[in-house]
């Protein structure tokens, strides 16, 4: 899936206009988002997985665009569930 920011993310010398998001996760993932501290930290490292960019990289991205990201990359994470229940 192809996510198109809101505000471009500047990188270094790099504009970023969009990014490609990855719509499955695997057990590194799960792993590696669980065992972070805090829920900022939860959420850099999900939104790392979904880009599979760097949390510096991922660090630069707008508010709204990280929350719309991190919405979008929940659902991929949670599949079938809606507010916290299977459905």
């Amino acid at each position: 899936m192809i996510y198109k920011f809101k505000k471009p993310v500047k990188f270094g010398e790099e504009t970023i206009e969009s990014v490609e998001l990855k719509e499955e996760f695997d057990v590194g993932d799960m792993i590696r988002i669980a065992n972070a501290k805090g829920d900022g930290d939860k959420t850099g490292a999900m939104l790392s997985a979904a880009t599979g960019w760097p949390l510096p990289k991922v660090s630069k991205i707008s508010m709204a665009d990280g929350v719309a990201l991190a919405e979008i990359a929940g659902n991929f994470f949670n599949p079938g569930q809606k507010d916290g229940m299977e459905t």
